[in-house]
């Protein structure tokens, strides 16, 4: 169970940096800052990149913090958040 909120946050961490409307000032910043062929541009505008390490990351976690609180509610509360975007674009058909 550990690893499905390690998985469904890891799916969400990753959207939130490469897609989400609420951070795309922060990827401009990067890109502007950093220029648009430097690794760290790449790594928040590549979906596949920032999901290895947020992948990486979680897991990490979850395997030596799996039953701590600290890690348990916010990796449900952004699995949740994962879980029903893809509900909710399948329903609307659409994604925002």
């Amino acid at each position: 169970m550990t690893f499905l909120l390690a998985f469904g946050a890891a799916a969400r961490l990753t959207r939130l940096i490469t897609d989400d409307y609420l951070t795309r000032y922060l990827r401009v910043w990067v890109v502007r800052r950093t220029g648009v062929t430097s690794d760290l541009s790449y790594l928040v505008t590549c979906a596949w990149c920032s999901g290895l390490w947020a992948c990486g990351g979680m897991f990490t976690l979850a395997y030596f913090y799996g039953t701590a609180p600290w890690f348990i509610w916010p990796a449900a509360a952004l699995a949740a958040s994962w879980v029903y975007g893809l509900i909710a674009t399948h329903l609307d058909g659409t994604e925002q």
